[in-house]
């Protein structure tokens, strides 16, 4: 036993000691793919040198003599840090996903096949102008000339066996189609819809269509003065969504976004705040980038990588955030002829559709064939049943991005909306402020006429009287400036009433964030970047604000549980002042009882479109609270409003009681929420999570706070929505900018940048911005032309 034991032991301990070399061995690998921040790099293509500083956070300081050779120093820029994100995001727009994750995401790329994303990245390339590739291009060579330089790939290509990758132009314009298409607003909403009419009477589904123009809402722009078996459908379209597919990329804008004039600003000089609302993960949405070129021109801000330029950002001269608006597609009802599947009825006659057949590559299968039709109003979402979409870029006869470019180097209000007008999509609000003092309000993109409706719902594609029209004249499009209020602020709300302009969109956000923004902005004479600051971590509930007070006055006391009695107090106290704190009890009673409400209301009824109808929040939101507020005799109540929404508190309270113990006063909200930051490999390969994710963290807010804390109904309290930058800027004539970003600058899991502005966005705290290079400190890189 003694010599077993002892061979036993040797072996053991050869054993240990191969892993400890082992996952040393991969732990070096890994650290050899670190991207590099400093040296000399030769790149070909550069027509001069280019210098690179980072600050303490790795926001690189780009000093270039062209824009050319700034946005090859970007292209170097974003391969060296978030190639994988490019990778994903490229893929996603060219639907190639299955190509590089394997047949499970093919059924992804037909959806995106058939909605047009790859067509329209192909049509922006076409279309866009000499200029404009050659500035792509010049991105290009330093994306190409990073992934030739890097030591080994990183850590999800070495996973994965992927090849390093090579960059042309189709994929920098792929990354504008995906964008474009996350950002366009309800199709998903239509389908719902379509689904539940098919089991819901005209009286119940109602709820789900009415306008959202009810009397006081708080619009953007102030007003002039004096069918069952759908489910399967609805899922094919979730597919492409990024908080339905863990694979998918993120790139679509929801954001907070206002400006404030001098003469409302403490300083005296235009105030600017944005914060984007995007999906939330790692690496972030938004990789930030300040490029100086020529004599004096700047380019600054939050770009995507892939895409050269900024989305959200600043110049020396103005500064500019967009939110997500705009429904720009619609979905038709198809009538096909039993006889022949490309028939289609139009009026009294029949036409044959046009087909495309494409060829979809998968990873270790042979290409799998995909046959689109496209109808008179676009092409089939859906096959059964028949359902086409409408789509503006569908429309546009030469969409391109030149007008991205232009955007990012507008010195003026006026040069700014030019570029606006030729912008084809997404449709964004753009909030907008220079250091000459005027603030902007701004809709860009297309949008279409409709011949019918509002777009909340299918229509009878047969029918040419509900076909689009065509599409609104760019001078048409809203448009407002150096409003007497002194401020203006965008909130994915509703732009305009009825007949004051275009129909923007009749399915947006709940009226909650834009209306506390306004009050807020509205309740004083000056504000400082403190208040900017503070207002973007504004936990006020103001749908409880707004619903609660009615929830609570319709309870049946009799009908409460004994163990429900105690949580009842702190509802009524928390309702005087709703914020949903991370410590507030009030609040978290509060969400888990609207939950329980919407459950008892719908589920029934709805039955397999109810876990869909959990996953489109701003809807289901509509049509609750307008039952709660309106609606007291609706047969959703089932003749016993009281009561439904009395049991409905006691299983809340039954529920976190055997959750969290039996004292609701000693529950805290951030016991259940928590904010969560996860890489796309780290959600699908749980076992990956230690090295790509990060941990949940508490936190507070709820759906409808200025400071959004957004979760999925289908799985409440895990919040996978926020703000994925915060900003603030002083207009002087030096702009003052604040920023940070739940994460950080690098997508290298090993980098001591990959969540270091993490805790800071946790914080609520803002990181300065140095207005100029020689702020920063030495060069760390410099890029030389290759000889």
């Amino acid at each position: 036993m003694p010599v077993r034991a002892s061979v036993m032991g040797k072996s053991l301990g050869v054993i240990i000691v191969l892993v400890i070399v082992g996952v040393c061995g991969i732990w070096i690998v890994l650290y050899q793919s670190l991207p590099q921040s400093q040296g000399e790099v030769s790149l070909p293509g550069l027509h001069e040198g280019v210098s690179i500083r980072f600050d303490q956070w790795q926001r690189p300081f780009v000093q270039a003599a062209t824009l050319g050779d700034a946005l090859q120093a970007q292209g170097w820029l974003h391969a060296q840090n978030r190639l994988w994100q490019m990778e994903l995001l490229r893929r996603a727009g060219q639907g190639r996903m299955a190509e590089l994750l394997g047949a499970d995401q093919l059924a992804t790329d037909k959806a995106l096949w058939r909605a047009g994303v790859p067509q329209l990245a192909a049509a922006l390339e076409a279309n866009s102008s000499a200029h404009t590739l050659a500035l792509v291009d010049q991105y290009l060579a330093g994306v190409n000339g990073a992934v030739r330089q890097l030591r080994i790939p990183p850590p999800e290509f070495l996973l994965l066996r992927v090849a390093r990758p090579h960059w042309q132009r189709r994929d920098v314009f792929a990354l504008g189609a995906l964008m474009a298409f996350q950002s366009a607003n309800n199709m998903q909403n239509e389908m719902l819809r379509l689904g539940l009419a098919g089991q819901l009477d005209a009286e119940r589904l109602a709820i789900f269509l009415f306008s959202d123009s009810e009397a006081g809402y708080p619009y953007v722009l102030p007003p002039p003065q004096a069918a069952v078996g759908l489910a399967k459908a609805i899922d094919q379209l979730d597919l492409t969504d990024p908080s339905s597919n863990s694979l998918m990329p993120r790139i679509g804008f929801g954001s907070n976004g206002w400006v404030l004039s001098a003469k409302k600003s403490a300083s005296g000089v235009p105030l600017y705040a944005f914060d984007s609302h995007d999906e939330l993960g790692l690496p972030n949405l938004f990789y930030e980038v300040h490029l100086f070129f020529g004599q004096t021109r700047q380019l600054r801000g939050w770009s995507v990588a892939g895409l050269p330029g900024v989305i959200n950002g600043y110049n020396e001269y103005i500064a500019w955030g967009f939110t997500n608006t705009g429904d720009t597609q619609d979905l038709f009802l198809e009538t096909r002829s039993a006889d022949d599947a490309l028939l289609f009825r139009d009026g009294s006659d029949w036409y044959r559709a046009r087909t495309e057949i494409i060829s979809i590559p998968v990873r270790d299968h042979a290409p799998e064939s995909l046959t689109i039709t496209y109808t008179r109003n676009g092409p089939l979402v859906s096959e059964n049943p028949p359902i086409s979409l409408a789509w503006t870029v569908h429309r546009i006869t030469r969409p391109n991005l030149d007008s991205m470019l232009a955007f990012n180097l507008a010195q003026n209000w006026q040069q700014f909306t030019a570029a606006m007008d030729a912008f084809p999509a997404p449709t964004l609000n753009a909030t907008y402020a220079d250091i000459y003092g005027t603030i902007g309000f701004r809709t860009a993109g297309v949008l279409p006429l409709r011949g019918e409706g509002e777009g909340l719902s299918p229509l009878d594609g047969s029918v040419a009287s509900n076909r689009w029209q065509g599409m609104v004249p760019a001078a048409q499009m809203p448009e407002f400036s150096n409003p007497g209020s002194g401020y203006l602020a965008a909130a994915n709300a509703r732009v305009n009433a009825g007949g004051d302009g275009p129909l923007v969109s009749a399915d947006n956000a709940p009226p909650y964030r834009i209306a506390r923004i306004q009050q807020v902005l509205g309740s004083k004479e000056t504000f400082s970047v403190q208040d900017m600051q503070g207002l973007q971590m504004d936990w006020l509930d103001g749908q409880a604000l707004k619903i609660l007070p009615s929830l609570l006055q319709y309870l049946d006391p009799q009908r409460l549980d004994p163990t429900t009695t105690p949580a009842l107090p702190l509802l009524q106290q928390w309702s005087d002042a709703p914020i949903a704190a991370r410590d507030s009890a009030g609040a978290l009673i509060f969400q888990q009882w609207y939950l329980k409400i919407a459950e008892a209301v719908f589920a029934n009824d709805t039955a397999e479109l109810y876990p869909r109808l959990l996953k489109r929040g701003y809807l289901l939101n509509h049509a609750l609270d307008h039952l709660v507020l309106h609606e007291p005799s609706s047969p959703w109540w089932r003749g016993d409003r009281d009561g439904l929404l009395s049991l409905a508190l006691n299983d809340a309270v039954n529920e976190l009681s055997v959750q969290l113990g039996p004292r609701p006063q000693e529950w805290r909200l951030d016991q259940r929420q928590h904010v969560r930051l996860q890489h796309e490999l780290g959600k699908a390969v749980p076992l990956l999570g230690w090295l790509f994710n990060q941990r949940d963290q508490p936190w507070g807010g709820s759906t409808a706070t200025v400071a959004r804390a957004s979760y999925s109904y289908e799985k409440p309290f895990v919040v996978n929505s926020g703000a994925t930058v915060r900003a603030v800027a002083e207009m002087s004539p030096v702009p003052r900018v604040w920023s940070v970003i739940p994460g950080g600058q690098s997508g290298h899991p090993l980098s001591q940048h990959y969540a270091d502005q993490y805790p800071g966005w946790l914080a609520g705290e803002l990181y300065p911005v140095q207005a100029t290079p020689d702020g920063v400190g030495s060069v760390a890189l410099r890029l030389v032309p290759a000889r």
